[in-house]
């Protein structure tokens, strides 16, 4: 039987977390999590206001970045 795998991706308030699993047993095999650094910063919020808002370049490196860190710790390039 061949092996088998799958991404998962979850958007929070303040990080994305990848993961990669086997679709056989579902074991994790990699994880990685990226903090927003604009939200980290409290750019784009207004505390005063109750207005916290992310950039989408938060949520395209924060794709980018998990996914390739997962990609390394399971040995793919």
């Amino acid at each position: 039987m061949s092996k088998s795998y799958v991404i998962g991706v979850d958007y929070g308030s303040d990080s994305v977390r990848a993961i990669i699993a086997d679709t056989y047993n579902g074991e994790e095999l990699a994880a990685s999590v990226f903090y927003y650094p604009r939200w980290k910063k409290q750019l784009y919020c207004d505390i005063n206001k109750n207005q916290f808002r992310q950039h989408p370049l938060d949520y395209l490196e924060g794709l980018e970045t998990t996914i390739k860190d997962c990609g390394h710790k399971q040995g793919l390039k």
